[in-house]
């Protein structure tokens, strides 16, 4: 991908923008783009787009690597920096989705957060990002991987502010290693993204299925929103759809695509098509 100029400050951690208009981060040797995968809600009888997912994809050179592999290896004094470079860059590329889905789900990594007096700038600078992506503060939601905090008061203060200023909150792969039904409660989350691989795990037999609805109720009952994500079949969308999950997510409904992305045929079929159990057109 072609790069026309540098925005921001030179040095090791800067912005670059491509001859499309998007950008891209750039920290040291490695190049971070931006990918949008879109998050479905049931509304009667088809699954509509209502919002994306911004993912990071990291490069050394043409070489891929793995999200989490870069994330690990960056210093927790970096962390911080790193994030708010990559976040700035995935809302500014958000201008680029469909006007009416322009709703965004950002990821904010728990041990990157750290004192009032250093979150409240990145705050401030995440605000302005979205005024000029024509993003209202309820369409973001902000969403907190499935990490053990380093500061869990800093934590808890950074939730208060966040949704001090309107934004909504989701905790990322409930399920996996660190999940903690106490930091549920703790964050009192909007939306609780349920982890892929034991989602998955539950839709392979019956009584898995039983247990991912009372997992989806429980939380309804509490007034959170469910996602289940990494569905990868179309009967796994189906049997998702029948646990009363708000939202579903998965490469069978759609793929991750890199800013700035087209997703016009997908928004049209949504509308126009009801849901078989098998959409072809989104495929």
């Amino acid at each position: 991908m072609t790069t026309k100029q540098n925005d921001g400050t030179a040095g090791a951690r800067r912005t670059v923008r491509n001859e499309d208009g998007t950008l891209n981060a750039v920290d040291g040797m490695v190049l971070v783009r931006s990918a949008f995968q879109p998050v479905f809600r049931c509304h009667g009888d088809r699954i509509v787009p209502v919002a994306f997912e911004a993912l990071a994809r990291p490069f050394r050179g043409d070489t891929p690597l793995l999200p989490d592999s870069y994330f690990s290896q960056i210093a927790p004094a970096d962390l911080r920096s790193v994030e708010a470079l990559i976040r700035h860059v995935h809302v500014q590329n958000a201008r680029f989705l469909p006007h009416g889905a322009r709703r965004l789900f950002l990821n904010f990594h728990p041990a990157a957060i750290d004192a009032p007096a250093t979150f409240e700038p990145a705050l401030a600078a995440l605000g302005e990002d979205l005024r000029q992506a024509d993003i209202s503060p309820r369409d973001l939601v902000c969403e907190f991987t499935e990490h053990e905090a380093t500061a869990p008061d800093a934590l808890r203060h950074f939730v208060y502010a966040l949704r001090a200023r309107g934004f909504l909150i989701a905790v990322d792969d409930f399920g996996a290693a660190f999940s903690d039904p106490d930091r549920i409660a703790r964050l009192t989350p909007d939306i609780v993204k349920l982890d892929g691989a034991l989602a998955r795990r539950h839709l392979h037999s019956e009584d898995g299925f039983n247990e991912l609805s009372r997992i989806v109720d429980t939380f309804r009952r509490q007034g959170i929103r469910c996602v289940i994500e990494g569905l990868e079949t179309m009967r796994q969308v189906e049997l998702a759809r029948r646990t009363g999950a708000h939202f579903l997510q998965g490469f069978a409904l759609a793929p991750p695509q890199a800013a700035p992305g087209d997703f016009t045929a997908l928004i049209a079929a949504s509308r126009d098509e009801p849901y078989t159990g098998r959409i072809a057109a989104w495929n």
